[in-house]
């Protein structure tokens, strides 16, 4: 009988303490969602500053082969490794659309650390994905028995396609959803709120309705502060779907908000095309 195909969560590490922190909230969601890791690293600038320019490649595999005897042995995860040299951003979409992954994990770093990934860079690589990406800094929480997920709501349709990833995380993850809503009367609101409420309760899911204080202006920066004071696991977000002339000058909003000060986590997607729900 053929054995079924177990989809794989990629983990970046960049051989870093904050590697190894994306390492951790791997095998977390690995041993949640029954899946098994690919741990994946990209030769750089920044390997040679680590490792040093002789035998890299050797000293990377060896690396990467004991991070896998580890979490093997320690949490009986069953882990793969690649490691290339070249391009991260390149590198990392292609190795997750290979292995058809369930989603990525990667750590963005702070101004000061100007040779490895920062959130313009993060944001760059997530917007060529069709797979989310999980992001984290050097402040942000580890894994916690404290299960809830922040979903900030907005007026766009592709709340739906949020929505049907926030039950299948929450459902699976036994995890309260902590509905975030901007403190106005929309059409589009009112109907986003309810497509969410009731596919929720569909799953029997729970959930709280929390009205922001705030109506737009501030909504993202009030749901990182609701998501620091009440301990959220994470907090979702849909990446901005039309590029126009003010995100070239200022940047996307979602580059401030996956390298928010308070170090919250964000599962971040990238709307498609079509709606699309993972099988729940």
């Amino acid at each position: 009988m053929k054995q079924e195909k177990v989809q794989q969560i990629l983990v970046y590490t960049d051989l870093t303490p904050l590697g190894n922190k994306c390492l951790e909230w791997g095998v977390f969601f690995a041993k949640e969602y029954k899946k098994e890791l690919m741990i994946i690293h990209v030769i750089n600038d920044n390997t040679y500053q680590i490792l040093g320019k002789s035998k890299t490649e050797e000293k990377v595999r060896d690396k990467l082969e004991s991070i896998k005897k580890n979490i093997e042995n320690d949490f009986n995860l069953k882990c793969h490794t690649y490691f290339e040299e070249g391009c991260t951003c390149t590198i990392l979409n292609s190795v997750a659309e290979s292995h058809d992954t369930f989603f990525n994990i990667i750590a963005v770093h702070g101004k000061s650390d100007l040779q490895f990934m920062s959130g313009q860079s993060a944001v760059k690589i997530i917007r060529k994905s069709r797979i989310p990406y999980f992001v984290i800094q050097k402040n942000s929480s580890s894994p916690s028995d404290n299960r809830s997920i922040l979903l900030p709501l907005d007026l766009n349709k592709e709340m739906k396609e949020q929505t049907g990833w926030v039950t299948y995380l929450a459902k699976n993850l036994n995890a309260e959803i902590d509905i975030f809503v901007p403190n106005i009367k929309d059409d589009r609101l009112k109907n986003n709120l309810l497509f969410c409420t009731r596919f929720f309760d569909k799953f029997e899911l729970k959930y709280n309705k929390v009205i922001a204080p705030v109506k737009y202006t501030g909504f993202s920066n009030a749901a990182l502060s609701y998501a620091d004071n009440h301990n959220s696991l994470f907090m979702t977000l849909m990446s901005t779907k039309e590029s126009n002339l003010l995100n070239y000058i200022f940047g996307y909003k979602e580059t401030r908000i996956i390298s928010n000060k308070r170090g919250i986590p964000i599962f971040i997607i990238n709307p498609k095309k079509d709606l699309y729900i993972p099988c729940i």
